[in-house]
């Protein structure tokens, strides 16, 4: 976060940064939810070292990684628990990627100890766990008597609290008409020369850091709107003693949960309780007497009888009204000002106004004294309740990961420093339509420069051309490589029973972004980043060659392959193979191929996903007219097709020689 902030929300916005909450940070910020995400990757990201964009280096990568990152924020029983999907960060480290592997790992244990029935019920009371949006409450008037201090208040409190100069005793006077307390900052004793009005509170200067001093509210609130959230994991950790002795709660303490839950309760029943205002505590006593009036005059009793019983009831109201020293001889006033007046009996309205002031700021500081102590209570378990709070999302969190993987069948992959590959590797999104009543996935084994997959034909050279006919499968090969890099680099499990891969810059180039822009210069500047930034990356593209005639897209692919930086792993999918060859390094550069296995009873082609090494895959081309072949009656016509597949396949067969 560039932007300075009030000094009293760092706690407050590193929990909501680390949960993480969007909304409350949305609102302590002022800015939109969809901000409120960027803030959070932002953090991440100067956590990290680098950007995501440093890491995902292109469009088409981040806009894959979000496509992941929802399929899986959907396994998320929790709002938080999806927003921490879906602000996931990449790391480029093997040791940050470790502690990740492990937590899931760990994880997988976890549920395994408890078994299916088990992990339904803590899922169910990990859906309980919520942040209500939070109330900030009035914010406090603070009034100073010496310049300087409005300095460190600004930069303590911002604008969630206003600022008076106090100079005068007329000046307090004005303040009191707007709000019922001031809290009047203090050089240690109480200040002398201020007004003695009820509703001025000292505070010592000494705790202007504090915000159980001067914003008990706002404490409050941030506990109370965290309400569920801690009646879940009470639940969570009474029900099941393995989840209190995991690595993710060891050390959280109940109990100590239990008491803020307590306070909250108590808080929230206490402001249940409607407080009586002053006119309706005058109305009351005002029908009590009437009703006393009446009685007596039935009896034939006589006016002192009736003044004995107002002295009572005005003795009650001296405590009920909180009056004090002079206010006790202006309730008496208002008494027997209209006594002659005779019945109904009511009290003289005008010296009222000074005691319901009074009365109003009384019960304001009453308030105020109750929340700070509340505050000031609950602020003792801030530490223990962030904590317990980031425990029970993360755990939604891994069991979500724990539960993607089990349907899509994820393993945690290896990390590599010169090849990438994986052994059965499938398509996550093609899965996804699988689980939905789609087609089954054909899993493939596909590696590129050096693993110790032991994948047979696959020669270490770090570039491949990956060739074959449209709906062979190329697209689907790269969008599943390209998944497992990013998976990889979020500390997440890959689609492959094996999986080797590097921690390198991701550059996926996708056929729909060069469709899109149609520009053969935009798209050239943007493969130009592969070569403006040093280090080895891991490079995906699929089909350049509508952006120019074939010949010399041909060269100029070439060539981009030929000086792919040191130590970059590239998979490049094409159409024009035989444009390409003779101008190819053949010792960095291998040629794969998705072939097809002929045609069906209806003249369908059909393919083997699995790609060939070191061979060029047939053509579109190659295979309409095969399919065509099958079709056509008329001899003249049949051999035209029949020496097109000649010249064709011998082309095929050239050029890898």
């Amino acid at each position: 976060m560039n932007k300075k902030y009030p000094g009293f929300l760092k706690p407050y916005l590193e929990d909501a940064i680390a949960i993480p909450d969007l909304e409350a940070l949305s609102a302590i910020l002022g800015i939109k939810r969809r901000e409120a995400e960027k803030v959070v990757i932002r953090t991440k990201e100067d956590l990290a070292g680098y950007k995501v964009r440093s890491v995902f280096c292109t469009k088409e990568t981040r806009e894959l990684e979000k496509e992941l990152l929802k399929i899986l924020s959907m396994y998320a029983t929790t709002k938080n628990g999806k927003d921490r999907v879906l602000t996931l960060t990449p790391s480029l480290s093997g040791e940050e990627l470790q502690t990740r592997s492990k937590d899931v790992r760990e994880s997988r244990k976890l549920e395994e100890q408890l078994g299916g029935a088990k992990i339904a019920r803590v899922r169910e009371i990990i859906s309980g766990a919520a942040i209500e949006k939070m109330s900030f409450g009035q914010s406090p008037l603070i009034a100073i008597r010496r310049r300087g201090i409005e300095v460190e208040l600004k930069e303590t409190y911002g604008e969630f609290v206003q600022v008076e100069f106090l100079d005068s005793t007329d000046k307090a006077r004005e303040l009191l008409q707007k709000e019922n307390i001031i809290l009047l900052i203090s050089e240690g004793a109480a200040e002398e020369g201020v007004l003695d009005e009820p509703g001025i509170i000292n505070i010592d200067i000494n705790n202007l850091p504090e915000p159980c001093e001067l914003y008990p509210e706002f404490v409050i609130n941030s506990f109370v709107a965290k309400k569920q959230a801690i009646e879940a994991i009470i639940t969570l950790l009474t029900e099941f003693a393995t989840l209190k002795d995991s690595y993710l709660f060891k050390g959280i303490p109940v109990d100590g949960l239990e008491d803020v839950l307590g306070l909250v309760e108590k808080i929230e029943m206490e402001n249940g309780k409607a407080e009586p205002s002053f006119d309706e505590e005058i109305y009351r006593y005002e029908e009590e007497l009437n009703k006393e009036a009446e009685r007596i005059m039935r009896r034939g009793g006589g006016v002192e009888e009736f003044k004995g019983y107002l002295e009572e009831v005005l003795v009650n109201m001296v405590d009920a009204l909180m009056l004090t020293g002079e206010d006790k001889d202006v309730l008496w006033e208002c008494a027997y000002e209209n006594l002659d007046s005779g019945l109904p009996f009511e009290f003289s309205r005008v010296p009222l106004q000074r005691l319901r002031q009074r009365y109003n700021r009384k019960k304001a500081e009453r308030k105020y004294y109750r929340l700070r102590e509340f505050a000031t209570q609950l602020e003792r378990h801030r530490a223990q309740v962030s904590t317990a709070i980031k425990k029970i999302f993360y755990l939604d969190f891994m069991l979500a990961v724990v539960q993607f993987s089990r349907d899509f069948k994820l393993n945690m992959p290896e990390l590599s420093e010169e090849g990438l590959g994986v052994i059965m590797g499938r398509n996550i999104f093609l899965v996804d339509e699988e689980l939905s009543g789609g087609e089954p996935v054909v899993p493939v084994s596909y590696s590129i420069g050096k693993t110790n997959l032991g994948i047979f034909g696959a020669a270490p050279h770090p570039v491949a051309i990956l060739t074959g006919a449209n709906s062979g499968g190329k697209t689907s090969l790269l969008i599943m490589l390209a998944t497992a890099v990013i998976l990889t680099e979020l500390g997440l499990p890959v689609p492959a029973e094996r999986a080797e891969i590097p921690l390198m810059p991701l550059y996926l180039y996708r056929r729909k972004m060069i469709k899109k822009t149609g520009s053969f210069e935009y798209s050239m500047r943007a493969l130009s980043r592969i070569f403006m930034r040093e280090g080895a990356k891991v490079v995906l593209i699929d089909e350049l060659e509508a952006l120019t005639e074939p010949g010399a897209m041909g060269r100029i692919m070439a060539a981009i392959l030929n000086y792919m930086p040191k130590d970059t792993i590239a998979v490049v999918i094409t159409h024009l193979i035989h444009e390409l060859l003779p101008h190819i390094s053949i010792e960095k550069v291998r040629v794969d191929g998705i072939e097809s296995e002929g045609l069906d009873a209806a003249g369908n082609i059909i393919v083997d996903r699995q790609p060939m090494f070191s061979h060029i895959g047939s053509s579109t081309p190659e295979l309409v007219i095969k399919k065509l072949l099958g079709r056509v009656k008329k001899k003249e016509l049949k051999t035209v097709y029949e020496e097109i597949i000649k010249v064709l396949e011998v082309e095929r067969g050239e050029g890898l020689k």
